[in-house]
């Protein structure tokens, strides 16, 4: 008798037990409207050697899937099916395959970016690069963006905002991947992301 009573209530404790995820994903997306279509950066994240601010809805993310490096920071919105990610580059990263062909004696600022750039432009179809523009003149570090779209695995069309900064003597590269229709909205959310940018120990 209990056996069964027990194999009658599983079923309600899955329905009352499972947060409603839609539910959450509706409330950030009308948050992110009600704020005139911005995030709040409320949440501090440290990443080797730096730290710089980001949604506090963005989880961690184990995939490595569109970065170089396995110790980068990958971060997602599930809400805005947005992937975020960095990575720390230095003189020692030179000699490694995807940059090899693309070093710029004292320049490693446009080695990183065009080499990064270039992996990413290859990786997809029909693809398309912007022009290299310098971060604005008001950003704590110096710094350079792009974006590159095409047809990839993510989610159909795809728009990756790519941005090298030099903090200090290292060099970090920052990613933005989303579809075009969030990038139109978020893109300044990304480049405020890229000003919060700081050194920490």
């Amino acid at each position: 008798m209990i056996y069964r009573l027990v194999l009658l209530l599983i079923p309600v404790f899955l329905v009352v037990g499972c947060f409603d995820y839609d539910k959450e994903n509706k409330e950030l997306r009308e948050a992110f409207k009600n704020n005139h279509y911005n995030f709040k950066l409320d949440k501090t994240l440290k990443y080797e050697g730096i730290s710089f601010k980001l949604p506090d809805h963005f989880k961690q993310n184990y995939s490595h899937n569109y970065t170089i490096k396995s110790s980068s920071l990958t971060r997602t919105s599930n809400a805005f099916n947005i992937y975020f990610s960095v990575e720390r580059f230095n003189q020692s990263d030179l000699n490694k395959a995807f940059v090899y062909d693309f070093v710029i004696d004292g320049d490693l600022l446009n080695t990183f970016q065009d080499a990064y750039v270039w992996r990413r432009f290859e990786s997809l179809d029909n693809s398309g690069v912007s022009i290299k523009k310098e971060l604005p003149k008001n950003f704590r570090n110096k710094g350079l963006i792009q974006t590159v779209s095409g047809d990839g695995t993510y989610s159909g069309q795809a728009y990756y905002v790519t941005s090298t900064l030099k903090v200090g003597k290292e060099y970090y590269v920052f990613q933005w991947i989303t579809s075009k229709p969030i990038m139109n909205y978020t893109y300044d959310d990304f480049e405020r992301i890229l000003k919060s940018v700081r050194k920490s120990k």
